[in-house]
């Protein structure tokens, strides 16, 4: 279920983590939060949809990378090596 509030928060530690996970294409792990779930499957929905319109478009070419003004809110990863 997707948050009724966009307001801006603080992601929890295991939101970073499933947003992490789901950046970088690894499995999602069960010990973390239905929060951290909705991140992780959210990104993962997003990028599957941008993968599809670009394929769509017969475009090769991967979007082009993001810098932090165009991040969308809450897709900001913790970048630590902290696990």
């Amino acid at each position: 279920m997707l948050r009724q509030d966009s307001r801006r928060h603080q992601l929890s530690h295991d939101e970073m983590k499933a947003a992490e996970a789901a950046f970088q294409g690894r499995p999602f792990n069960e010990v973390w939060s239905q929060a951290a779930r909705e991140v992780y499957d959210g990104i993962v929905a997003a990028t599957l949809k941008l993968k599809r319109l670009s394929e769509k478009e017969g475009s090769s070419q991967p979007p082009q990378e993001l810098d932090e003004t165009q991040v969308p809110v809450g897709a900001i990863a913790c970048t630590g090596d902290e696990e």
